[in-house]
């Protein structure tokens, strides 16, 4: 039989060959035969089973992450329901009864595909376990190692690969159903606890590496979610086309900016939805900061050397149509505050006052947000002159007034190292 094994090639076979073996034993035993060496054939038998049985459940994972559609499971009626809770370790948020079909779980149909194989393999393998087997707690411990390489490297590693996907739906989806194996493992744990051969104190617990691995990854797949979103708005504001030079007046906002806060509006009330609450709060502050900082970037570019009063007015009706949409979120006095910065670099570059930028007091008032570079490189930038404020005259020595104007006859580096040894 052990020169036979190596062929074997159905986990079955062997179950059939173990039965087949005990039972000659316990006849054996009865007549006080020595059963040592078939007790220890019996082990070999096990472990050559356990890894058929391991390769075979294998290329199951793989083949369901692999096929899976991610998008949440839709459900017809209330017997497919309930059939799916039956096998998935999964809780509903609202019983049954007050339910309407059809509907859809959080979750994607790889899900409870795969809770049906891990409870066939956790029988599978206990098949093996009888009063004859030498060493139960064997069965145990390849039982625990086995699981956690199944779930650890081929179906926790199989969701990791597919974040590299540009579809956000997708990668929201791989989120969800991460979430949902953290939670299978841990009630797998107990369930292994409950389940085992051996003998074991009560209080001896057992810890899948597995349960780690999917909860270490649902915030890999939250930093892939934000680097989609905001890849995606970086794209939307590279689009912007402003006339820095302009003339003309504007009057409404620009098309990039409505497209910006209709994609934002679009993903919260579609993919985004099934989210927590907390992490949708998060992607979306993630978001408009993103959105703030490239904005803001626009005419800092050393590309940009003038800038005229209308391409400030485009901005500032660009910036209210954005902070407008915001005042519309839940949460908005927060997310608001990620627009401070752009909305009072805007104010200063409005201001008929660019001089209380340079008074610490005043600037402390009304600019604190602004960066102290960047707010004397945005108004060396305008184009126009402002008249002579009182405050003026502690910057301009003998040489006369330092504005705006002022500023480009300096020179913005020496404006600035003086400026900088004020605040000191």
């Amino acid at each position: 039989m052990s020169k036979a094994l190596g062929a074997v090639e159905n986990a079955e076979h062997l179950l059939n060959i173990k039965t087949v073996v005990a039972l000659f034993i316990q006849t054996m035993t009865t007549f006080n035969f020595n059963t040592t060496a078939m007790s220890s054939f019996l082990l070999v038998l096990f472990e050559k089973y356990a890894e058929l049985l391991k390769a075979r459940f294998s290329e199951d994972f793989v083949e369901i992450v692999s096929t899976d559609d991610y998008m949440p499971m839709p459900i017809q009626n209330a017997e497919e329901f309930e059939k799916v809770v039956n096998v998935s370790w999964y809780t509903p948020e609202r019983p049954l009864e007050s339910m309407t079909f059809p509907t859809v779980f959080p979750f994607s149909q790889m899900y409870p595909l795969c809770c049906i194989d891990i409870r066939n393999f956790l029988n599978q393998f206990y098949f093996f376990s009888d009063e004859t087997f030498p060493n139960p707690a064997l069965i145990d411990t390849r039982l625990q190692q086995s699981l956690d390489d199944l779930l650890s490297n081929r179906v926790c590693s199989s969701l990791i690969s597919r974040l590299a996907s540009q579809y956000l739906g997708q990668v929201v989806q791989i989120l969800i159903n991460l979430s949902h194996f953290s939670t299978a493992c841990h009630e797998l744990e107990t369930l292994l606890v409950a389940a085992r051969s051996s003998p074991s104190p009560p209080t001896s617990a057992i810890h899948l590496a597995a349960t780690n691995s999917f909860m270490t990854h649902q915030k890999t797949a939250e930093n892939r979610i934000f680097e989609l979103v905001n890849q995606k708005v970086s794209d939307l504001v590279e689009t912007a086309e402003y006339e820095w030079t302009s003339h003309n007046t504007p009057s409404e906002p620009s098309s990039y900016i409505v497209t910006l806060t209709g994609y934002l509006s679009n993903i919260m009330n579609s993919v985004l939805l099934s989210l927590p609450t907390e992490l949708k709060e998060l992607m979306l502050f993630n978001a408009i900061s993103h959105t703030a900082s490239s904005i803001l970037s626009l005419p800092l570019s050393p590309t940009v050397s003038r800038i005229s009063p209308p391409a400030v007015q485009q901005l500032s009706l660009d910036i209210s149509h954005l902070t407008s949409y915001v005042n519309t979120l839940p949460n908005a006095i927060v997310l608001l505050s990620s627009l401070s910065e752009l909305t009072q670099t805007i104010d200063l570059l409005k201001t008929d006052s660019p001089d209380d930028f340079y008074d610490i007091s005043m600037r402390n008032k009304k600019y604190r947000d602004v960066d102290p570079l960047n707010g004397p490189q945005l108004l060396e930038k305008l184009t126009h002159e402002t008249p002579k404020s009182p405050t003026a005259d502690r910057f301009s020595g003998s040489t006369g007034t330092i504005g705006r104007a002022g500023m480009a006859r300096e020179g913005l580096a020496a404006f600035q190292q003086r400026f900088m040894h004020g605040n000191r």
